[in-house]
């Protein structure tokens, strides 16, 4: 894994980094301008680049296949895949793996011809022949400080750092020595190319000179993570101090001593200071107590030690977000005693960070947990103040915790967790670090009467309630309806038996009416006998017109007597002909009669009620209006059809017309057909100027229109 970012110590440096560092810049690119004046023609292939610098102008602004390349230089690293990289003598490149390039090792002088290719993080080579012409010298090396190589500018440079190594490690495979190197500003991780054998031990806590290469490692998006550095072979390592040959020889820090101010000379090396250990991680982590100070350690090897041992160490102090940390430690136990107490500070005394690191012990309530494969995750609340604890258990499977709101003793290590975002130093939060269960001791269970119990309680009632009401109302729902079904049989009952009277005194006495009439009329036609006169034609007219009344007067009589609407009836636009022709035949006046729209069917109930209107209408217009021409039009519509019947006879004014204590029987029948039918009924009229009546009725007529004159 690669280290973290550690804190700055502070070394010498050496006289004139940053002259070098210029130079070598410059020379760069006084080469490249040289090299693109002088091999630019305007016709012709593309020139071949012989220098890094060269390469490095062209590289940024390449899109595809770059140019041919052919560069002679030193090779100051390789890697097992056969890439390795190249310096022509004032700058590096790197050169793709290549099977040539398995053949070659470092301070070999080559020539590499290929092409530059273009993505990457820098310039890079495609190598297509790799010749090797012998053996040859490093380049200088110029020092650079660590924020240029974090910055990576210095990518793929052969290059001089110097810091303090402060761990070594020796991967296999490949033979790589694994150096961890503090610097001022950062620690660089280092990579050395050595052999099985080779002795590395002694670079602990040295100072040491390095040359080699800069690299850098990058995100998928091409930023700089972190920087290291690559050297060909451990005779490019210098000791330019040597480390002490005892490290528990030098004089004990004690833990409230760490990171402070003191002596120059030793700024970045181990110290050496002793405590209790308090709780173990890990067999490379665990936690020691000096005083009322707590000291995060992080060993180099693993270690066996347990709670209650008094340990000296020896490691490299350093700061991460406001804890102590002593890395890649060395240790020896001194002695032993029982596991240490917990301390138990108030929660005000851990979020301040006073008792950073330290195992504490606080009473609070549990408020959730949750459990992820074999991490689990606590929050407590203590005097208005959520934190969390953190539990790592060896194997995963079911735990069993306290209740949710019991009150716990809880201990751990207290660890700030967060700071606050301003420019001092200001700790925001905590979180325990519980070993196990054990940690978490249950002081007293949760009540009874939870939130959430409440709240299921109430939810339950309330559900009662409401189905209590639906109950409620649906009964009164069907009580009503039987309610209402019982009135409307008896208001149907009442209606039956009244116009069953009703069509009695009709026959009894308007259809013996009209029948003695007919009678009369047809002994004044026999007594006329073959007389043509005038006066025969009118009467067989008025006979015709009396038949019709009277087989209106038999089917009123006949719906009076039945709830069934007649199987038989005249269609609205039938009956309508049926009238026209009647009244055009009578010679008394001339109507006539336009169909508008696409016919369509309607309900019988529709048509009987339209058609009695407009016969009505008709009348009137003869009888009252004495008329002698009338328009009627029928306008079948896409929701309604309405029927318009206009006269040219003497007008009338409506409104008085229905405010007349008796008489107008013919508007007050139109006005109750049409709000039977839920329709619209208009009658536009003065004296002198004729009639028009106008009813519009729905297809459906569920919804009641108010009629209006």
């Amino acid at each position: 894994m690669p280290p973290s970012p550690k804190s700055p110590v502070s070394f010498p440096r050496p006289v004139g980094v940053i002259v070098s560092l210029l130079s070598l810049f410059l020379v760069a690119f006084a080469t490249a301008q040289t090299e693109a004046s002088s091999s630019s023609m305007p016709d012709g292939p593309a020139p071949v680049i012989t220098t890094v610098a060269a390469a490095a102008e062209v590289w940024p602004n390449l899109t595809g296949e770059g140019p041919p390349v052919q560069i002679e230089g030193i090779v100051t690293g390789v890697m097992p895949s056969g890439a390795f990289r190249l310096h022509d003598g004032n700058a590096g490149i790197y050169v793709s793996k290549s099977t040539a390039g398995q053949l070659i090792k470092p301070s070999d002088r080559v020539m590499v011809s290929g092409l530059l290719r273009a993505g990457g993080f820098s310039p890079w080579l495609l190598p297509l022949e790799v010749v090797r012409l012998g053996e040859g010298e490093y380049p200088p090396a110029p020092p650079v400080p660590y924020h240029v190589l974090a910055s990576g500018a210095a990518d793929n440079q052969w290059l001089e750092v110097e810091g303090v190594v402060r761990s070594a490690e020796l991967l296999s495979p490949p033979d790589f020595i694994a150096l961890d190197v503090g610097m001022p500003g950062g620690v660089l991780r280092v990579l050395v190319n050595a052999s099985p054998n080779a002795e590395f031990s002694t670079l602990i806590d040295a100072n040491v000179r390095l040359h080699g290469v800069a690299a850098v490692s990058v995100n998928k998006h091409g930023h700089v993570v972190e920087p290291s550095f690559r050297v060909p072979s451990i005779s490019e390592i210098t000791v330019t101090r040597a480390a002490p040959a005892d490290a528990f020889a030098q004089p004990l820090v004690p833990i409230n001593r760490i990171m402070r101010f003191g002596p120059a000379g030793r700024e970045g090396h181990r110290v050496r200071t002793s405590g209790t250990v308090t709780r173990r991680l890990s067999d490379r982590m665990f936690f020691v107590r000096d005083g009322d100070l707590g000291l995060k350690v992080e060993m180099t090897e693993p270690v066996s030690y347990r709670p209650g041992d008094v340990v000296e160490l020896a490691g490299f102090p350093t700061m991460a977000e406001g804890l102590a940390v002593l890395e890649h430690a060395i240790g020896k136990v001194i002695g032993s005693g029982p596991p240490p107490a917990p301390v138990q500070p108030p929660i005000t005394a851990l979020i301040d960070g006073t008792h950073n690191s330290d195992l504490v012990s606080i009473r609070a309530r549990l408020v959730d947990s949750a459990v992820t494969g074999r991490n689990v995750t606590l929050i407590f609340q203590a005097n208005g103040h959520l934190f969390k604890g953190l539990l790592s258990r060896a194997e995963a499977g079911a735990l069993e915790l306290p209740e949710k709101n019991s009150v716990v003793n809880v201990s751990g290590i207290c660890v700030i967790s967060e700071l606050e975002d301003i420019w001092f130093y200001q700790p925001r939060s905590f979180v325990l670090l519980v070993a196990d269960l054990s940690d978490v001791e249950l002081v007293q269970t949760p009540p009874w009467w939870t939130p959430q119990r409440l709240w299921s309680a109430l939810a339950i009632a309330g559900v009662v309630l409401l189905v209590g009401l639906g109950w409620n109302w649906a009964l009164r729902r069907q009580v009503g309806q039987k309610r209402e079904v019982i009135e409307q049989q008896a208001r149907h009952a009442a209606a039956l038996e009244e116009r069953s009277r009703i069509a009695r005194e009709l026959h009894d006495g308007l259809e013996q009416g009209l029948t003695g009439l007919s009678l009369q009329m047809k002994a004044m036609e026999t007594d006329l006998g073959d007389l043509s006169h005038p006066v025969r034609a009118r009467l067989q007219s008025a006979r015709q017109m009396l038949r019709q009344s009277r087989a209106l007067a038999r089917d009123a009589i006949r719906e009076l007597r039945t709830e069934a609407v007649p199987l038989r009836h005249d269609g609205l636009v039938e009956g309508l002909k049926r009238v026209v022709d009647h009244w055009n035949a009578s010679g008394a006046l001339r109507v006539d009669l336009r169909i508008m729209g696409a016919m369509r069917a309607l309900p019988p109930r529709l048509e009987r009620h339209l058609l009695g209107i407009g016969s009505e209408a008709m009348t009137n217009a003869v009888k009252h209006g004495c008329a002698d021409a009338i328009q009627v039009e029928v306008d079948f519509r896409s929701d309604d059809v309405a029927v318009r019947i206009k006269d040219n006879g003497a007008g009338f004014d409506p409104e008085q017309q229905f405010k007349q204590p008796s008489g107008c029987f013919g508007l007050l029948g139109m006005r109750e057909r049409a709000r039977e039918l839920r329709g619209e009924l208009r009658i536009n009229s003065r004296p002198g100027a004729g009639a028009e009546v106008v009813v519009t009725a729905p297809f459906n007529t569920g919804v009641e229109v108010p009629v209006s004159v």
